[in-house]
């Protein structure tokens, strides 16, 4: 990919940590990181779910939800942790028929999201939720597609697409998945999917379409979804002793 494009990517992170240490100091009252993030949090346990076609909780919800423990486990907020939990547990009970089926990346990468509440409670019922939903990307399907079968025979997931959300999407069940089981294979899913998705979708000016059959740049969607998933794949690698041989074609 374009160095000039990486290197932006890489100097984000220190950017804004200069930022937070100089500029970003004197929040009005009220309107501190720590106070936005309790508001948004708490407002979910009173949004209503969004759902994917009025049947299965959609990846706009899994998104909000996953932001929402993810900044009560940093905050230390045991109150919103469980309150976070309970809600998500009418999932297991009368709200069981929610539960995404396991057909499309918009409905698998709900997978992400209990995976992200066993990290921080520990409790199983959550990792045995997820991890389904992270196999499922690459079992082919009783009635699978010849497009589709045809990704799985390179290695890649079935629900591959080409499309520039999936480089998260795909990705981030991934990625947790490893963070839960530290099994190997599918952190090397993740870094080969994310690979081969870099390849197809950059375009020589270093932009990216949203897909090779649509194509219109998306330079700021890019600069969210690729940081975004950076940061996660990158908190992954932490773990492993020795840097992932694909990271050399991911930072190239």
């Amino acid at each position: 990919m374009s160095k000039k494009f990486l290197i932006l990517l890489f100097l984000i992170p220190f950017q804004l940590m200069f930022a937070q240490k100089s500029l970003l100091k004197d929040f009005p009252e009220g309107y501190t990181p720590e106070e936005i993030g309790k508001r948004i949090a708490y407002r979910f346990l009173t949004e209503k779910h969004a759902l994917h076609v009025g049947k299965w909780i959609g990846y706009p919800e899994t998104f909000y939800w996953s932001g929402a423990l993810r900044y009560a486990d940093g905050a230390k907020d045991k109150e919103l942790i469980q309150r976070l939990q309970e809600k998500f547990d009418f999932l297991f009970t009368e709200e069981k028929i929610l539960q995404p089926i396991m057909n499309h990346v918009d409905l698998n990468m709900f997978g992400s999201l209990p995976l992200e509440f066993y990290l921080v409670t520990k409790d199983l019922k959550y990792r045995y939720l997820g991890l389904p939903y992270a196999d499922s990307q690459w079992e082919l399907p009783r009635n699978v597609k010849p497009h589709e079968k045809e990704w799985a025979e390179k290695g890649y997931s079935w629900q591959t697409r080409l499309w520039i959300d999936d480089m998260y999407m795909i990705t981030i069940v991934q990625t947790r998945a490893y963070k839960v089981t530290k099994d190997k294979k599918y952190i090397d899913r993740a870094a080969k999917e994310m690979v081969m998705y870099l390849d197809e979708l950059q375009r020589p000016n270093g932009l990216f379409y949203h897909a090779p059959d649509v194509p219109y740049y998306w330079g700021v969607e890019m600069a969210g979804w690729l940081p975004v998933w950076r940061s996660c794949f990158s908190a992954c690698l932490k773990n492993i002793k020795i840097v992932h041989a694909l990271w050399k074609a991911i930072s190239k």
